[in-house]
């Protein structure tokens, strides 16, 4: 089978979420930024500017030298990893290696909360029941939202500018550490509880807001959710907030 531009296609001229087989994938920081085709090269670098700039602005982490970190210490691993999402969006997403963590230095909680299968189908009956509207909706970066509670050091990525031996101490969650679910699921559950929601007892990841005619319900799935809504409303903002 003969490429698109051999059939008189640029790559640029295709829609990247009908055609994403067309389109190879990166393996590493250095492939994507130096890809031989300039489209690609520009979304990938773009996709890369745009994950730096989500953690610089909120803060992930803090530079620090090699030689200031505790006795004992080391750095996690990390790596680059790139997607096109189903919507045709060049993805770059920095991720710690979850397996290089030593437990009770770098972590002590695991786990990573989702809404029990029991508490699922009851609401799958309570919105034929009721005729509730239903909404699927994910959390925006949600590994960036947890506050870390251990200290844990990575290496300065490919693409970071560094000077002398510097390395980052986290100061929040990002992909791939064991403990980024956990961190995320708590804080959006006080954000939750905040704006008024009730947690379910027997299941943590349920929780409602109103009754009778007017009640909404949110069953969470690490940073996919689903909403059940009965004549009240919520707007999910890009950030991850509700209003």
């Amino acid at each position: 089978m003969g490429s698109f531009v051999e059939y008189g296609f640029a790559v640029q001229d295709l829609d990247p979420s009908k055609h994403k087989d067309t389109f190879e994938v990166p393996k590493n920081y250095s492939e994507a930024w130096n890809h031989p085709d300039k489209f690609q090269r520009d979304e990938w670098r773009e996709a890369i500017k745009t994950e730096f700039e989500q953690m610089n602005n909120r803060g992930v982490w803090e530079k620090i030298k090699k030689e200031d970190m505790e006795p004992g210490r080391r750095c996690v691993k990390h790596k680059w990893v790139m997607d096109i999402k189903r919507s045709g969006r060049f993805r770059a997403c920095l991720v710690a290696c979850g397996y290089s963590q030593i437990p009770g230095v770098d972590f002590s909680e695991v786990c990573s909360p989702v809404i029990n299968d029991m508490s699922f189908g009851i609401a799958m009956v309570m919105k034929l029941q009721m005729n509730l509207d239903a909404v699927i909706f994910d959390v925006e970066t949600a590994f960036l939202h947890g506050d870390l509670k251990e200290k844990m050091h990575v290496d300065c990525p490919d693409g970071m500018v560094t000077f002398g031996n510097e390395c980052l101490l986290l100061k929040q969650t990002i992909c791939g550490p064991v403990q980024s679910a956990a961190r995320h699921n708590h804080n959006f559950s006080v954000v939750l509880m905040g704006l008024g929601f009730k947690r379910c007892p027997s299941d943590p990841c349920l929780f409602r807001r109103g009754s009778g005619e007017k009640v909404l319900i949110i069953l969470c799935h690490v940073d996919d959710n689903l909403g059940r809504i009965q004549e009240e409303r919520v707007q999910v903002h890009p950030g991850g907030g509700f209003k």
